[in-house]
Protein backbone atom coordinates (compact mmCIF):
# COMPACT_ATOMS: atom_id res chain seq x y z
CA UNK A 1 0.00 0.00 0.00
CA UNK A 2 1.35 3.43 -0.86
CA UNK A 3 2.55 5.40 2.16
CA UNK A 4 0.80 8.57 3.23
CA UNK A 5 2.29 11.83 4.40
CA UNK A 6 1.91 10.99 8.11
CA UNK A 7 5.52 10.12 9.00
CA UNK A 8 6.89 13.41 10.17
CA UNK A 9 8.33 16.32 8.25
CA UNK A 10 9.15 16.41 4.55
CA UNK A 11 12.85 16.22 5.44
CA UNK A 12 12.29 12.83 7.07
CA UNK A 13 10.30 11.67 4.05
CA UNK A 14 13.06 12.81 1.68
CA UNK A 15 15.69 10.96 3.71
CA UNK A 16 13.50 7.85 3.63
CA UNK A 17 13.13 8.11 -0.17
CA UNK A 18 16.90 8.47 -0.57
CA UNK A 19 17.52 5.44 1.60
CA UNK A 20 14.92 3.31 -0.21
CA UNK A 21 16.32 4.31 -3.62
CA UNK A 22 19.86 3.47 -2.49
CA UNK A 23 18.85 0.04 -1.13
CA UNK A 24 16.78 -0.75 -4.22
CA UNK A 25 19.60 0.14 -6.62
CA UNK A 26 22.07 -1.95 -4.62
CA UNK A 27 19.95 -5.09 -4.29
CA UNK A 28 16.94 -6.22 -6.28
CA UNK A 29 15.51 -7.76 -3.10
CA UNK A 30 14.50 -4.26 -2.07
CA UNK A 31 12.54 -3.61 -5.29
CA UNK A 32 9.28 -3.19 -3.33
CA UNK A 33 10.62 0.22 -2.35
CA UNK A 34 9.65 1.39 -5.86
CA UNK A 35 5.97 1.12 -4.87
CA UNK A 36 6.57 3.32 -1.81
CA UNK A 37 8.42 5.94 -3.86
CA UNK A 38 5.64 5.99 -6.48
CA UNK A 39 3.23 6.62 -3.61
CA UNK A 40 5.23 9.59 -2.40
CA UNK A 41 5.42 11.10 -5.90
CA UNK A 42 1.67 11.76 -5.76
CA UNK A 43 2.04 14.08 -2.75
CA UNK A 44 1.85 17.86 -3.16
CA UNK A 45 5.16 18.63 -1.43
CA UNK A 46 7.49 19.76 -4.23
CA UNK A 47 10.71 18.84 -2.41
CA UNK A 48 9.35 15.31 -1.88
CA UNK A 49 8.42 15.04 -5.58
CA UNK A 50 11.96 16.10 -6.58
CA UNK A 51 13.40 13.47 -4.24
CA UNK A 52 11.14 10.83 -5.82
CA UNK A 53 12.26 11.80 -9.34
CA UNK A 54 15.93 11.51 -8.33
CA UNK A 55 15.29 8.18 -6.61
CA UNK A 56 13.45 6.67 -9.57
CA UNK A 57 16.16 8.03 -11.87
CA UNK A 58 18.79 6.18 -9.86
CA UNK A 59 16.80 2.95 -9.67
CA UNK A 60 15.74 2.55 -13.29
CA UNK A 61 18.95 3.76 -14.95
CA UNK A 62 20.59 1.03 -12.87
CA UNK A 63 18.01 -1.63 -13.78
CA UNK A 64 18.20 -0.77 -17.49
CA UNK A 65 21.99 -1.04 -17.54
CA UNK A 66 21.88 -4.44 -15.75
CA UNK A 67 19.07 -5.69 -18.06
CA UNK A 68 16.79 -6.48 -15.11
CA UNK A 69 13.75 -5.87 -17.35
CA UNK A 70 15.04 -7.50 -20.55
CA UNK A 71 12.82 -9.90 -22.54
CA UNK A 72 13.65 -11.47 -25.88
CA UNK A 73 9.93 -11.38 -26.48
CA UNK A 74 7.52 -9.85 -23.93
CA UNK A 75 4.99 -12.50 -22.75
CA UNK A 76 1.33 -12.27 -23.74
CA UNK A 77 -1.53 -12.44 -21.21
CA UNK A 78 -2.05 -16.13 -22.01
CA UNK A 79 1.56 -16.92 -21.13
CA UNK A 80 1.45 -15.20 -17.74
CA UNK A 81 0.32 -18.27 -15.81
CA UNK A 82 3.21 -20.39 -17.05
CA UNK A 83 5.96 -17.87 -16.29
CA UNK A 84 8.82 -18.69 -13.96
CA UNK A 85 9.47 -16.64 -10.83
CA UNK A 86 12.28 -14.67 -12.50
CA UNK A 87 10.09 -13.85 -15.47
CA UNK A 88 7.18 -12.79 -13.22
CA UNK A 89 9.58 -10.46 -11.38
CA UNK A 90 10.60 -8.89 -14.72
CA UNK A 91 6.95 -8.42 -15.68
CA UNK A 92 6.22 -6.79 -12.31
CA UNK A 93 9.29 -4.55 -12.66
CA UNK A 94 8.16 -3.50 -16.11
CA UNK A 95 4.77 -2.52 -14.68
CA UNK A 96 6.50 -0.31 -12.10
CA UNK A 97 8.63 1.15 -14.87
CA UNK A 98 5.50 1.93 -16.92
CA UNK A 99 3.93 3.59 -13.86
CA UNK A 100 7.13 5.61 -13.36
CA UNK A 101 7.06 6.81 -16.97
CA UNK A 102 3.41 7.80 -16.61
CA UNK A 103 4.15 9.91 -13.52
CA UNK A 104 7.26 11.48 -15.04
CA UNK A 105 5.41 12.42 -18.22
CA UNK A 106 2.63 13.93 -16.11
CA UNK A 107 5.18 15.99 -14.15
CA UNK A 108 6.35 17.64 -17.38
CA UNK A 109 3.19 19.76 -16.98
CA UNK A 110 3.84 20.58 -13.31
CA UNK A 111 3.82 24.26 -12.32
CA UNK A 112 7.23 24.02 -10.65
CA UNK A 113 10.02 24.53 -13.21
CA UNK A 114 12.56 22.49 -11.21
CA UNK A 115 10.19 19.52 -11.24
CA UNK A 116 9.63 19.96 -14.97
CA UNK A 117 13.38 20.08 -15.65
CA UNK A 118 14.11 17.07 -13.43
CA UNK A 119 11.34 15.01 -15.04
CA UNK A 120 12.62 15.88 -18.53
CA UNK A 121 16.23 15.07 -17.61
CA UNK A 122 15.24 11.71 -16.09
CA UNK A 123 13.09 10.70 -19.05
CA UNK A 124 15.83 11.60 -21.53
CA UNK A 125 18.35 9.63 -19.46
CA UNK A 126 16.01 6.65 -19.67
CA UNK A 127 15.78 7.18 -23.45
CA UNK A 128 19.56 7.14 -23.59
CA UNK A 129 19.68 4.03 -21.38
CA UNK A 130 17.19 2.11 -23.50
CA UNK A 131 19.01 3.30 -26.61
CA UNK A 132 22.20 1.53 -25.51
CA UNK A 133 20.69 -1.35 -23.50
CA UNK A 134 17.25 -2.21 -24.99
CA UNK A 135 14.48 -3.84 -22.92
CA UNK A 136 13.74 -6.30 -25.71
CA UNK A 137 15.35 -7.85 -28.74
CA UNK A 138 15.64 -5.32 -31.52
CA UNK A 139 16.76 -5.12 -35.12
CA UNK A 140 19.85 -3.11 -36.15
CA UNK A 141 17.53 -0.39 -37.49
CA UNK A 142 15.61 0.04 -34.20
CA UNK A 143 18.23 1.30 -31.76
CA UNK A 144 16.21 4.36 -30.68
CA UNK A 145 13.37 3.81 -28.11
CA UNK A 146 10.76 5.70 -30.12
CA UNK A 147 7.77 4.66 -27.96
CA UNK A 148 9.32 6.10 -24.83
CA UNK A 149 10.42 9.24 -26.65
CA UNK A 150 6.91 9.75 -28.06
CA UNK A 151 5.57 10.03 -24.49
CA UNK A 152 7.88 13.01 -23.98
CA UNK A 153 7.11 14.54 -27.36
CA UNK A 154 3.34 14.33 -26.87
CA UNK A 155 3.57 16.24 -23.60
CA UNK A 156 5.86 18.89 -25.08
CA UNK A 157 3.47 19.79 -27.92
CA UNK A 158 0.49 20.03 -25.61
CA UNK A 159 -2.56 22.04 -26.64
CA UNK A 160 -3.42 22.86 -23.00
CA UNK A 161 -0.13 24.09 -21.48
CA UNK A 162 2.56 26.44 -22.77
CA UNK A 163 5.78 24.37 -22.99
CA UNK A 164 8.01 26.95 -24.70
CA UNK A 165 10.33 27.25 -21.69
CA UNK A 166 10.87 23.50 -21.59
CA UNK A 167 11.57 23.41 -25.34
CA UNK A 168 14.49 25.77 -24.69
CA UNK A 169 15.78 23.26 -22.14
CA UNK A 170 15.23 20.47 -24.65
CA UNK A 171 17.32 22.27 -27.30
CA UNK A 172 20.56 20.61 -26.15
CA UNK A 173 19.12 17.20 -27.08
CA UNK A 174 18.36 18.27 -30.65
CA UNK A 175 22.10 18.24 -31.36
CA UNK A 176 21.74 14.44 -31.50
CA UNK A 177 20.94 13.07 -34.93
CA UNK A 178 18.40 10.48 -33.77
CA UNK A 179 16.58 12.87 -31.42
CA UNK A 180 16.29 15.51 -34.14
CA UNK A 181 15.06 12.95 -36.66
CA UNK A 182 12.33 11.60 -34.37
CA UNK A 183 11.22 15.08 -33.28
CA UNK A 184 10.67 16.02 -36.93
CA UNK A 185 9.14 12.65 -37.76
CA UNK A 186 6.64 12.80 -34.88
CA UNK A 187 5.72 16.40 -35.67
CA UNK A 188 5.14 15.51 -39.31
CA UNK A 189 2.91 12.65 -38.22
CA UNK A 190 1.08 14.88 -35.73
CA UNK A 191 0.29 17.43 -38.45
CA UNK A 192 -1.18 14.64 -40.56
CA UNK A 193 -3.52 13.33 -37.89
CA UNK A 194 -4.58 16.49 -36.07
CA UNK A 195 -7.64 18.34 -37.24
CA UNK A 196 -7.70 22.13 -37.47
CA UNK A 197 -10.05 22.33 -34.50
CA UNK A 198 -7.38 20.67 -32.31
CA UNK A 199 -4.68 23.19 -33.28
CA UNK A 200 -5.35 26.03 -30.88
CA UNK A 201 -3.09 28.96 -30.02
CA UNK A 202 -1.21 27.04 -27.29
CA UNK A 203 -0.49 24.16 -29.65
CA UNK A 204 0.78 26.52 -32.37
CA UNK A 205 3.02 28.28 -29.84
CA UNK A 206 4.50 24.96 -28.67
CA UNK A 207 5.12 23.82 -32.23
CA UNK A 208 6.88 27.08 -33.01
CA UNK A 209 9.03 26.71 -29.87
CA UNK A 210 10.00 23.25 -31.12
CA UNK A 211 10.96 24.50 -34.58
CA UNK A 212 12.77 27.55 -33.20
CA UNK A 213 14.95 25.46 -30.88
CA UNK A 214 15.97 22.75 -33.34
CA UNK A 215 19.76 22.63 -33.69
CA UNK A 216 21.54 21.37 -36.79
CA UNK A 217 25.07 22.22 -35.64
CA UNK A 218 26.30 18.66 -35.16
CA UNK A 219 25.77 17.63 -38.76
CA UNK A 220 26.10 20.80 -40.79
CA UNK A 221 29.61 19.81 -41.83
CA UNK A 222 28.28 16.69 -43.52
CA UNK A 223 30.85 14.40 -41.83
CA UNK A 224 28.78 11.48 -40.57
CA UNK A 225 31.74 10.10 -38.57
CA UNK A 226 31.58 13.10 -36.23
CA UNK A 227 27.81 13.17 -35.67
CA UNK A 228 26.33 12.73 -32.20
CA UNK A 229 23.75 10.06 -31.35
CA UNK A 230 21.84 9.77 -28.06
CA UNK A 231 21.06 6.10 -28.59
CA UNK A 232 23.44 3.57 -30.11
CA UNK A 233 24.41 4.56 -33.64
CA UNK A 234 22.83 2.11 -36.14
CA UNK A 235 25.27 -0.30 -37.76
CA UNK A 236 23.01 -0.70 -40.77
CA UNK A 237 23.87 1.64 -43.65
CA UNK A 238 20.23 1.75 -44.75
CA UNK A 239 19.13 2.88 -41.27
CA UNK A 240 21.81 5.57 -41.26
CA UNK A 241 20.68 6.84 -44.63
CA UNK A 242 17.05 6.96 -43.48
CA UNK A 243 18.07 9.32 -40.65
CA UNK A 244 20.70 11.25 -42.57
CA UNK A 245 20.95 15.03 -42.66
CA UNK A 246 19.40 15.04 -46.13
CA UNK A 247 16.32 13.16 -44.90
CA UNK A 248 16.08 15.38 -41.83
CA UNK A 249 16.10 18.48 -44.02
CA UNK A 250 13.29 17.01 -46.12
CA UNK A 251 11.21 16.52 -42.98
CA UNK A 252 12.23 19.96 -41.72
CA UNK A 253 11.10 21.56 -44.98
CA UNK A 254 7.79 19.70 -44.95
CA UNK A 255 6.86 20.61 -41.37
CA UNK A 256 7.85 24.26 -41.84
CA UNK A 257 5.74 24.59 -44.98
CA UNK A 258 2.79 23.01 -43.17
CA UNK A 259 3.31 25.28 -40.19
CA UNK A 260 3.33 28.37 -42.41
CA UNK A 261 -0.04 27.36 -43.83
CA UNK A 262 -1.51 28.47 -40.50
CA UNK A 263 -2.80 31.83 -41.68
CA UNK A 264 -1.44 34.88 -39.85
CA UNK A 265 -3.89 36.70 -37.58
CA UNK A 266 -3.49 40.37 -38.46
CA UNK A 267 -5.05 43.35 -36.71
CA UNK A 268 -7.55 43.96 -39.51
CA UNK A 269 -8.57 40.31 -39.66
CA UNK A 270 -11.10 39.71 -36.89
CA UNK A 271 -12.39 36.37 -38.23
CA UNK A 272 -11.79 33.59 -35.69
CA UNK A 273 -9.78 30.63 -36.88
CA UNK A 274 -8.48 28.02 -34.40
CA UNK A 275 -5.22 27.63 -36.30
CA UNK A 276 -3.95 31.18 -36.71
CA UNK A 277 -0.45 32.48 -36.14
CA UNK A 278 -0.66 35.21 -33.54
CA UNK A 279 1.06 38.52 -34.43
CA UNK A 280 3.78 37.73 -31.89
CA UNK A 281 4.56 34.30 -33.37
CA UNK A 282 4.29 35.66 -36.92
CA UNK A 283 6.93 38.30 -36.17
CA UNK A 284 9.19 35.77 -34.46
CA UNK A 285 8.91 33.48 -37.47
CA UNK A 286 10.14 36.29 -39.71
CA UNK A 287 12.93 37.17 -37.30
CA UNK A 288 14.46 33.66 -37.33
CA UNK A 289 13.69 32.85 -40.96
CA UNK A 290 17.01 34.03 -42.44
CA UNK A 291 19.38 32.10 -40.16
CA UNK A 292 17.43 29.20 -38.61
CA UNK A 293 15.06 28.18 -41.40
CA UNK A 294 16.32 29.09 -44.89
CA UNK A 295 19.78 27.43 -44.54
CA UNK A 296 18.17 24.10 -43.56
CA UNK A 297 15.48 23.85 -46.24
CA UNK A 298 15.85 21.62 -49.27
CA UNK A 299 14.45 24.38 -51.48
CA UNK A 300 14.23 27.82 -49.81
CA UNK A 301 12.31 29.20 -52.80
CA UNK A 302 9.24 27.40 -51.41
CA UNK A 303 9.08 30.32 -48.96
CA UNK A 304 8.79 32.91 -51.73
CA UNK A 305 4.99 33.26 -51.56
CA UNK A 306 4.92 33.50 -47.76
CA UNK A 307 7.70 36.07 -47.67
CA UNK A 308 6.42 38.24 -50.52
CA UNK A 309 2.95 38.26 -48.96
CA UNK A 310 4.54 39.31 -45.66
CA UNK A 311 6.62 41.97 -47.42
CA UNK A 312 3.47 43.42 -48.99
CA UNK A 313 1.66 43.78 -45.65
CA UNK A 314 3.60 46.88 -44.62
CA UNK A 315 4.80 48.17 -41.26
CA UNK A 316 6.87 46.00 -38.93
CA UNK A 317 5.92 42.82 -40.81
CA UNK A 318 7.47 44.12 -44.04
CA UNK A 319 10.54 45.26 -42.16
CA UNK A 320 11.03 41.79 -40.62
CA UNK A 321 10.55 40.05 -43.97
CA UNK A 322 13.26 42.18 -45.61
CA UNK A 323 16.29 40.07 -44.79
CA UNK A 324 14.82 36.74 -45.88
CA UNK A 325 13.51 38.18 -49.15
CA UNK A 326 16.93 39.64 -49.93
CA UNK A 327 18.62 36.28 -49.20
CA UNK A 328 16.27 34.53 -51.65
CA UNK A 329 17.05 37.17 -54.28
CA UNK A 330 20.79 37.27 -53.69
CA UNK A 331 21.58 33.60 -53.01
CA UNK A 332 18.73 31.64 -54.59
CA UNK A 333 17.95 33.78 -57.66
CA UNK A 334 14.42 34.76 -56.71
CA UNK A 335 13.00 37.07 -59.37
CA UNK A 336 11.48 39.97 -57.46
CA UNK A 337 11.96 43.22 -59.44
CA UNK A 338 9.85 45.29 -57.03
CA UNK A 339 12.14 44.70 -54.05
CA UNK A 340 13.78 48.14 -54.04
CA UNK A 341 10.50 49.87 -54.81
CA UNK A 342 8.96 48.23 -51.75
CA UNK A 343 12.05 49.08 -49.70
CA UNK A 344 11.73 52.73 -50.75
CA UNK A 345 8.15 52.78 -49.41
CA UNK A 346 9.36 51.58 -46.01
CA UNK A 347 11.37 54.77 -45.54
CA UNK A 348 8.78 56.64 -43.55
CA UNK A 349 8.92 59.02 -40.53
CA UNK A 350 7.62 56.25 -38.28
CA UNK A 351 10.70 54.12 -38.95
CA UNK A 352 12.72 56.36 -36.63
CA UNK A 353 10.43 55.42 -33.75
CA UNK A 354 9.96 51.72 -34.59
CA UNK A 355 11.09 48.93 -32.28
CA UNK A 356 13.16 47.41 -35.09
CA UNK A 357 14.83 50.67 -36.20
CA UNK A 358 18.39 49.40 -35.72
CA UNK A 359 17.64 46.17 -37.61
CA UNK A 360 16.03 48.11 -40.47
CA UNK A 361 18.93 50.51 -41.04
CA UNK A 362 21.47 47.71 -40.70
CA UNK A 363 19.70 45.68 -43.39
CA UNK A 364 19.04 48.69 -45.63
CA UNK A 365 22.77 49.44 -45.55
CA UNK A 366 23.46 45.89 -46.78
CA UNK A 367 20.79 46.04 -49.49
CA UNK A 368 22.20 49.32 -50.84
CA UNK A 369 25.83 48.20 -50.68
CA UNK A 370 26.02 47.08 -54.31
CA UNK A 371 27.89 49.51 -56.55
CA UNK A 372 25.84 48.25 -59.53
CA UNK A 373 22.61 49.91 -58.41
CA UNK A 374 21.44 52.66 -60.79
CA UNK A 375 22.30 56.20 -59.73
CA UNK A 376 18.70 57.48 -59.80
CA UNK A 377 17.71 54.72 -57.31
CA UNK A 378 20.48 55.48 -54.83
CA UNK A 379 19.84 59.23 -55.17
CA UNK A 380 16.16 58.64 -54.33
CA UNK A 381 17.11 56.84 -51.08
CA UNK A 382 19.65 59.54 -50.19
CA UNK A 383 17.21 62.38 -50.78
CA UNK A 384 14.32 60.72 -48.96
CA UNK A 385 16.54 59.96 -45.96
CA UNK A 386 17.74 63.57 -45.90
CA UNK A 387 14.16 64.87 -45.97
CA UNK A 388 13.09 62.52 -43.17
CA UNK A 389 15.95 63.83 -41.04
CA UNK A 390 14.19 67.19 -40.70
CA UNK A 391 11.57 65.69 -38.36
CA UNK A 392 13.54 62.78 -36.89
CA UNK A 393 14.94 62.51 -33.35
CA UNK A 394 18.69 63.23 -32.96
CA UNK A 395 19.64 59.55 -32.56
CA UNK A 396 17.80 58.72 -35.80
CA UNK A 397 19.37 61.67 -37.64
CA UNK A 398 22.83 60.45 -36.59
CA UNK A 399 22.13 57.05 -38.21
CA UNK A 400 20.54 58.56 -41.33
CA UNK A 401 23.41 61.00 -41.98
CA UNK A 402 25.96 58.19 -41.65
CA UNK A 403 23.91 56.13 -44.13
CA UNK A 404 23.82 59.09 -46.54
CA UNK A 405 27.59 59.58 -46.22
CA UNK A 406 28.25 55.91 -46.97
CA UNK A 407 25.95 55.95 -50.00
CA UNK A 408 27.66 59.04 -51.39
CA UNK A 409 31.06 57.37 -50.98
CA UNK A 410 29.90 54.19 -52.75
CA UNK A 411 28.24 56.08 -55.59
CA UNK A 412 30.33 59.11 -56.63
CA UNK A 413 27.84 59.94 -59.38
CA UNK A 414 25.37 60.89 -56.63
CA UNK A 415 27.74 63.51 -55.23
CA UNK A 416 26.18 65.91 -57.70
CA UNK A 417 23.56 66.35 -54.97
CA UNK A 418 26.22 68.13 -52.92
CA UNK A 419 27.36 70.37 -55.78
CA UNK A 420 24.15 72.34 -55.52
CA UNK A 421 24.38 73.08 -51.79
CA UNK A 422 24.70 76.80 -52.49
CA UNK A 423 21.40 76.83 -54.38
CA UNK A 424 18.02 77.93 -53.00
CA UNK A 425 17.31 76.46 -49.56
CA UNK A 426 13.53 76.62 -49.66
CA UNK A 427 11.44 73.51 -50.00
CA UNK A 428 9.18 75.17 -52.58
CA UNK A 429 12.09 75.30 -55.03
CA UNK A 430 13.12 71.67 -54.50
CA UNK A 431 12.23 69.51 -57.53
CA UNK A 432 12.22 66.36 -55.37
CA UNK A 433 8.74 64.82 -55.05
CA UNK A 434 8.53 63.35 -51.55
CA UNK A 435 5.13 61.70 -52.01
CA UNK A 436 6.14 59.88 -55.21
CA UNK A 437 6.19 56.11 -54.55
CA UNK A 438 8.29 55.30 -57.62
CA UNK A 439 11.96 56.21 -57.00
CA UNK A 440 12.52 56.56 -60.76
CA UNK A 441 9.95 59.40 -60.93
CA UNK A 442 10.77 61.36 -57.74
CA UNK A 443 13.39 63.56 -59.51
CA UNK A 444 16.00 63.04 -56.79
CA UNK A 445 18.88 63.47 -59.26
CA UNK A 446 17.59 66.94 -60.14
CA UNK A 447 17.59 67.96 -56.50
CA UNK A 448 20.23 68.96 -53.94
CA UNK A 449 20.92 68.17 -50.28
CA UNK A 450 19.87 71.47 -48.70
CA UNK A 451 18.58 69.42 -45.76
CA UNK A 452 22.15 68.57 -44.77
CA UNK A 453 23.07 72.26 -44.68
CA UNK A 454 20.01 72.88 -42.52
CA UNK A 455 21.11 70.13 -40.10
CA UNK A 456 24.47 71.87 -39.69
CA UNK A 457 22.53 74.35 -37.52
CA UNK A 458 20.80 71.64 -35.45
CA UNK A 459 20.56 72.06 -31.67
CA UNK A 460 22.29 68.70 -31.03
CA UNK A 461 26.11 68.92 -31.32
CA UNK A 462 26.39 65.27 -32.44
CA UNK A 463 24.05 65.96 -35.38
CA UNK A 464 26.00 69.10 -36.32
CA UNK A 465 29.27 67.15 -36.23
CA UNK A 466 27.82 64.41 -38.44
CA UNK A 467 26.31 66.90 -40.91
CA UNK A 468 29.62 68.76 -41.26
CA UNK A 469 31.34 65.52 -42.33
CA UNK A 470 29.45 65.65 -45.62
CA UNK A 471 31.62 68.59 -46.68
CA UNK A 472 34.97 67.15 -45.64
CA UNK A 473 35.06 63.35 -45.42
CA UNK A 474 33.79 62.02 -48.74
CA UNK A 475 37.27 60.73 -49.65
CA UNK A 476 37.64 58.76 -46.44
CA UNK A 477 36.65 55.16 -45.66
CA UNK A 478 33.03 54.29 -44.92
CA UNK A 479 31.85 54.51 -41.32
CA UNK A 480 30.61 51.40 -39.56
CA UNK A 481 26.89 51.85 -39.12
CA UNK A 482 26.76 49.14 -36.46
CA UNK A 483 28.69 51.39 -34.04
CA UNK A 484 25.83 53.89 -33.76
CA UNK A 485 22.68 51.84 -34.41
CA UNK A 486 21.80 51.33 -30.74
CA UNK A 487 22.52 54.88 -29.54
CA UNK A 488 19.40 56.59 -28.15
CA UNK A 489 18.60 60.29 -27.84
CA UNK A 490 18.98 60.01 -24.06
CA UNK A 491 22.50 58.67 -24.52
CA UNK A 492 23.37 61.57 -26.83
CA UNK A 493 22.14 64.08 -24.24
CA UNK A 494 23.95 62.28 -21.41
CA UNK A 495 27.15 62.21 -23.46
CA UNK A 496 26.88 65.93 -24.12
CA UNK A 497 26.27 66.70 -20.44
CA UNK A 498 29.41 64.81 -19.45
CA UNK A 499 31.57 66.48 -22.06
CA UNK A 500 34.25 68.73 -20.58
CA UNK A 501 34.26 72.24 -21.97
CA UNK A 502 37.64 73.69 -22.90
CA UNK A 503 38.74 76.68 -20.83
CA UNK A 504 39.40 79.72 -22.99
CA UNK A 505 42.52 81.73 -21.99
CA UNK A 506 41.90 85.51 -21.75
CA UNK A 507 45.11 86.54 -19.97
CA UNK A 508 48.77 85.65 -20.40
CA UNK A 509 49.28 85.37 -16.62
CA UNK A 510 46.66 83.67 -14.49
CA UNK A 511 45.27 86.35 -12.12
CA UNK A 512 45.27 85.67 -8.37
CA UNK A 513 42.60 88.18 -7.46
CA UNK A 514 40.43 91.03 -8.64
CA UNK A 515 43.19 93.66 -8.19
CA UNK A 516 46.65 92.25 -8.64
CA UNK A 517 48.65 95.55 -8.71
CA UNK A 518 49.20 97.09 -5.27
CA UNK A 519 49.70 100.58 -6.76
CA UNK A 520 46.51 100.46 -8.77
CA UNK A 521 44.52 103.63 -8.04
CA UNK A 522 41.16 101.86 -8.27
CA UNK A 523 42.40 99.26 -5.78
CA UNK A 524 43.31 102.08 -3.35
CA UNK A 525 39.90 103.71 -3.69
CA UNK A 526 38.12 100.35 -3.29
CA UNK A 527 40.06 99.35 -0.19
CA UNK A 528 39.52 102.80 1.31
CA UNK A 529 35.74 102.38 1.38
CA UNK A 530 34.56 101.56 4.89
Amino acid sequence: MAPKDTRGSSKQVINEIKEKAKLCAEDRKNSNAIVDILGYIELEDESVILACIRGLHKIFTRFISTQEMYFDKPPSEQDMKDLKVEEKYKVWLREQYASTLFHLADLLHHDNTLIQDSALLTMMKLVEGEGHTPLRKITPQQTFPSRLFQKIFTKLISDTKDMSRLWKKFQEYTEYEDVRFYVLSFLHSDFKHKKNQEMNEIYVKNVFSLLENLTFTSSTQGDQSETKWLAKKPDNEEALQAKSLEEQKKLFSTVWLKFLRFKPMLAENQIFHPCLLTPSIYKHVLMIMHDKVIPNLTSPLFLADFLTDSYNIGGAISLLALNSIFILINQYNLDYPDFYYKLYLLFDPIIFHAKYRARFFYLADIFLSSTHLPGYLVAAFIKKLARLCLTAPPSGIRIAITSILNLLKRHPNCQVLLGRLDGPSEIQNDPFILDETDPSKCRAMDSYLWEIKTLQSHYCPEVVLAANKVNSQLNQQEELLSDILDISTDELIERECKRRKKETAINYIVPTGLFTNQNDQFSTIWSGIK
